[in-house]
């Protein structure tokens, strides 16, 4: 069922510290057996982001919450309304200031969870000192399978809002070997979690089968280009192009790709399939044809405006749009994940941080304004991940062009 949104918007705090300013009071303070971070009438979130280019996403999620505070707050499970507060903090993309940024929200701030950092080497920054801490992290923009090895030492990780590694990986050597069961593969990858994790994946799907992997490049994170790798990749005559490369990445090696009249098919990974910012840069020429997942409809393109939730989100954007535009695709993710934020907080039962990761890891059938036909939002207590099905989608004439949904198995 789409959720409906209570209409009505207080001014936003439109700096580098994000706080939905309505409701906020000087300190959240436990009470009655609850947890810090929560009263009777609020309850605070805190996150960390990169504000240069994450910051439309803080910003939708700050105007949906004061939306709702103007409406007098979540209804929760427990009974009581709450107005939410949340605070997001500039850490420019280095995990280092990640770190600070979230021992500043706890210690300091004393906020009742984390939500929706960014970024795998952001989240594994700080998950063993919120562990320590016992504060809960919740809707991390992450799909590293490291979440889900390491669950049992570090319980505080629910509802990553992208798909886990491992299962993205396999749903896209299915398509590979379907589409290519004689093909030769070539992948970038960045020698990271993520990276590293996709690649392992990758073979492990491949094995025995008749696709081959003839080439594979890594990067740091730290190079400023992929231009010698992609090179070296277009050398070894693969006709599939793999490319775990995330955002500005993907940008100079589709953009490099063209530029050498190498032509594969080519699967990108679900974090940088972003129109705006990782497609338009390269060229729209230099991305046509592309594979990849996600969940949510693309509001870059106006191909879906005849979808009741994304008219909701046009009006939603439009109340805002001194805020962020309408088209702005990572505003429509902060959005999202505000609204997975509020589901769980409506059937919430108590005011511990126990009671929120029990919420967040029993969310069943949930969709959102946005989220793609077909899609629901599931999550359970031993799987920290939310996106349990995803479309895959091809770029084709300067948008994305969405295939039957896949639904992860519980079984797998």
């Amino acid at each position: 069922m789409k959720r409906t949104l209570a209409a009505g918007l207080t001014a936003l705090c439109a700096a580098a510290a994000l706080t939905a300013c309505s409701g906020r009071g000087d300190t959240a303070t436990a009470a009655g057996g609850c947890d810090p971070g929560i009263t009777d009438t609020e309850i605070h979130f805190g996150t960390s982001l990169v504000q240069s280019i994450a910051g439309p996403q803080a910003t939708a999620a700050s105007a949906l919450f004061d939306e709702i505070n103007a409406a007098g707050g979540v209804a929760m499970g427990d009974g009581k309304s709450r107005k939410i507060v949340y605070t997001a903090l500039d850490d420019g993309y280095d995990p280092a200031r990640t770190v600070g940024n979230v021992r500043s929200l706890v210690e300091q701030q004393q906020v009742f969870a984390i939500q929706n950092l960014i970024g795998t080497a952001s989240t594994l920054a700080v998950v063993d000192y919120l562990t320590q801490k016992n504060v809960p992290l919740v809707f991390p923009m992450t799909g590293t399978d490291e979440l889900l090895t390491t669950l049992d030492e570090r319980p505080v990780v629910a509802g990553a809002v992208n798909p886990q590694t491992g299962w993205e990986v396999a749903e896209r050597a299915k398509q590979i070997l379907r589409d290519h069961p004689q093909g030769k593969v070539a992948v970038l990858y960045s020698n990271d979690s993520l990276g590293n994790g996709s690649l392992d994946a990758l073979k492990s799907a491949l094995d025995g089968s008749g696709t081959q992997i003839v080439a594979e490049q890594s990067y740091e994170q730290t190079t400023p280009s992929v231009d010698s790798q992609v090179v070296n990749l277009a050398s070894s005559g693969a006709d599939v192009f793999v490319n775990f490369a995330t955002a500005g990445f993907v940008t100079q090696s589709l953009k490099k790709a063209h530029e050498l009249s190498w032509k594969p098919e080519t699967y990108i990974y679900s974090g940088a399939t972003d129109t705006n910012f990782v497609l338009a840069p390269a060229g729209l020429d230099a991305a046509e044809g592309v594979h990849s997942f996600y969940w949510i409809y693309d509001v870059s393109s106006t191909d879906h405006d005849q979808v009741p939730g994304v008219q909701e989100w046009r009006a939603f954007a439009g109340r805002h749009a001194g805020a962020f535009k309408s088209s702005d695709t990572i505003a429509a993710t902060g959005h999202n994940t505000a609204q997975l934020l509020v589901a769980a907080l409506e059937q919430m039962k108590g005011c511990t941080r126990a009671d929120l990761l029990d919420s967040v890891r029993n969310l069943h059938a949930v969709t959102t304004d946005l989220s793609i036909d077909g899609v629901t939002f599931d999550t359970s207590a031993d799987y920290p991940y939310a996106i349990t099905s995803m479309a895959p989608m091809t770029f084709r004439d300067g948008s994305w062009h969405y295939d039957a949904v896949v639904t992860r198995s519980a079984d797998r």
